[in-house]
């Protein structure tokens, strides 16, 4: 069935990828990921569920999907002046790309560079696409009528034995 159009109790697996859009979108933001999941049997976003309802595998769809439903609004009391000085790498620091660095225990620190002035950096630790529209980008891979037991399993997952 490979031209079935997704509908619910399909079986259907895509990759996705995000953008901020807009402006530079950091590389580990931007990775592909895949997914697999039975059509309106697990949450899934309703934008997703209705960019894909009635689609193919080997099709491509974007959704716009806005800051109040992707990663929330810019938060003012996230951006802090930090000494330059108590940095790692300062020599990695340059206004408007992101810096990271990671604690001898594995914690990382990861920023926004607004600006660098008397030793000091405005830094910006808001998630990079809060207040910000997010473009997702969808290859559909395979869709397929789901079988009795992917939707059983689906339907545990979804009340949480799964």
């Amino acid at each position: 069935m490979k031209d079935m159009k997704i509908e619910k109790d399909a079986y259907v697996r895509l990759r996705y990828s995000l953008e901020i859009v807009g402006e530079k979108t950091p590389s580990w933001f931007s990775k592909p990921f895949e997914v697999a999941f039975i059509m309106g049997r697990e949450v899934i976003p309703a934008v997703i569920e209705k960019a894909i309802e009635g689609k193919s595998a080997g099709e491509k769809v974007e959704v716009i999907i806005p800051h109040q439903s992707a990663y929330g609004p810019h938060l003012s009391y996230l951006v802090k002046e930090i000494s330059l000085e108590s940095l790692k790498h300062p020599e990695k620091i340059i206004p408007g790309e992101w810096y990271e660095e990671v604690s001898p225990y594995g914690s990382r620190t990861f920023f926004k560079v607004l600006d660098v002035k008397d030793g000091k950096v405005k830094a910006d630790f808001n998630h990079p696409a809060a207040g910000k529209e997010v473009a997702m980008k969808i290859d559909i891979l395979e869709a397929r009528p789901a079988t009795a037991y992917e939707i059983m399993a689906a339907e545990l997952r979804a009340c949480g034995g799964g």
